[in-house]
């Protein structure tokens, strides 16, 4: 069987967009960036690039994209965190992935696209995903909104987004990847998270590649996972014969990514992604500065305050009033 290709190319060009502001608060103003993707296949209802932009009213002391992870429960809190960076002066981006959110594809589930079993339908949200993200940064450029010390904070599904765009981009300084595994068989097979694409048997009798049969599956990963040392670019091994889930996998792109750009934080109580995943990835990205922190998955939602303060540290913002302002409520501009 001829393997699928993965490709992460499209033509860049002006982008023809709107900008509406969806509210306005003394520190920043928040808007909604809307464009037509320039992925060449997108699915039905993932056509528009979203993406929430909050910009402070001060010059920005930063960039900071933020990606969010599997579905829709995570989207609110990590856009507390958007607001609440922005009013400590960091310009925050955070684009809807396709197949999220509000970009559900026509009569799908949020987040479920990405870990379909008919892999050629998940690679088309993996390369959107990529697509869209790098002409957001294409957009940012063209208005004059780029910043030196630009950083990308990825969680579990953007994370692994994030190790994608690291490795085919040089435009983010520092990278946070926050609880975030490779090894797409082992989480296909065993993440409780993932536990939508076991349910349908006879949807797995039929999904190509093998993917539905699960020792054969495993074995020709592990198998594939040893090729990857031998490529030279990530073109290479997106054309190449191994597993085209492999090519969807962070672990394939990490030995492209510059290690001092990363740093790793996992969870030690992370239920969704086995410790076998999480240890996989940190090794092919070269042992990068690595935190382990006392939650699971998803726990840590609750203390943004501490992530926030983590991620000023790391863009070397440290004036005491900027931190001050994480705890401060967001305060809404009045009407006049």
């Amino acid at each position: 069987m001829v393997r699928t290709n993965v490709s992460f190319g499209y033509q860049r060009r002006p982008i023809d967009f709107t900008l509406g502001y969806i509210f306005k608060a003394k520190k920043f103003r928040a808007s909604m960036l809307r464009f037509r993707t320039l992925y060449e296949k997108p699915v039905k209802g993932t056509e528009t690039v979203e993406t929430f932009l909050f910009e402070p009213k001060e010059t920005a002391v930063g960039n900071l994209f933020v990606l969010h992870g599997l579905g829709s429960t995570n989207v609110p809190f990590l856009l507390w965190m958007a607001t609440h960076l922005a009013n400590a002066g960091v310009r925050v981006f955070m684009p809807i992935l396709p197949g999220n959110f509000t970009r559900v594809a026509h009569g799908s589930t949020s987040g479920k696209d990405f870990f379909d079993p008919n892999v050629e339908r998940a690679a088309r949200f993996w390369e959107q995903s990529v697509v869209d993200i790098l002409s957001v940064v294409d957009w940012a450029k063209q208005q004059n909104l780029w910043h030196s010390k630009t950083h990308l904070f990825g969680f579990c599904l953007g994370g692994m987004v994030a190790v994608m765009l690291n490795a085919v981009s040089d435009d983010f300084e520092k990278t946070i990847l926050m609880t975030v595994g490779g090894e797409m068989a082992t989480l296909l097979w065993n993440s409780p998270t993932l536990a939508f694409f076991r349910r349908d048997r006879k949807l797995l009798n039929g999904a190509p590649y093998g993917v539905g049969q699960r020792e054969n599956f495993l074995r020709t990963f592990e198998e594939d996972i040893k090729k990857l040392s031998q490529f030279e670019t990530v073109e290479q091994m997106q054309r190449s014969d191994i597993h085209p889930y492999l090519k969807l996998d962070p672990l394939a792109y990490a030995k492209f990514v510059k290690k001092e750009k990363i740093i790793f934080i996992e969870a030690l109580f992370d239920r969704a992604l086995p410790k076998r995943s999480r240890k996989l990835l940190w090794e092919a990205l070269g042992k990068p500065k690595r935190y382990v922190i006392p939650s699971g998955h998803v726990t840590w939602l609750p203390f943004q305050y501490a992530v926030c303060k983590f991620i000023l540290r790391n863009m070397d913002v440290r004036e005491l009033r900027r931190q001050l302002e994480l705890l401060r409520r967001v305060e809404l501009e009045e009407k006049k």
